[in-house]
């Protein structure tokens, strides 16, 4: 058999950022019944960004993950914030209409607003560093043309 059996645990991966977290956090887990107005499973940035939208709206909020927060992919990124596609917004507009390429777009950097206003709100002690560098898909980019 090529693939191996699923380890059991709730560790992240050996990565950079398991081994720079500042801490580790636990939450008690569910036990007996529970009443709330929604119940969000997975505790990934989309699961606990919808909790927290709908907290911040009054609802009563369960957030169940089978691990910890954020242990799948989530947790396992490079950690960039960047409000765009891997396409430019003209290369969008060839499969969408106009209006529906400029709504995908702002959508992207409506998101980069939230997780600023998110970082401020609750005080996230983050080591935030605003910026990308895009060289390395230039340099490749470069090379194709070199190659036709």
């Amino acid at each position: 058999m090529l693939l191996k059996a699923p380890v059991e645990n709730d560790e992240h991966t050996s990565t950079y950022y398991a081994a720079t977290l500042g801490g580790h956090v636990t939450y008690p887990e569910l036990m007996g019944q529970e009443r709330a107005d929604v119940c969000v499973i997975g505790g990934g940035f989309s699961g606990v960004s919808t909790a927290l939208h709908l907290a911040e709206r009054g609802y009563r909020v369960i957030l169940l993950e089978a691990a910890r927060i954020g242990w799948g992919a989530s947790g396992r990124n490079g950690g960039q914030i960047l409000g765009g596609f891997s396409t430019s917004a003209e290369s969008l507009g060839e499969k969408l209409t106009e209006d529906e390429a400029r709504l995908f777009w702002e959508m992207g950097n409506e998101a980069v607003d939230i997780i600023k206003a998110r970082i401020g709100t609750y005080k996230i002690d983050c080591d935030l560093a605003w910026g990308y560098c895009a060289l390395a898909l230039l340099v490749l980019q470069i090379l194709f043309r070199l190659m036709l």
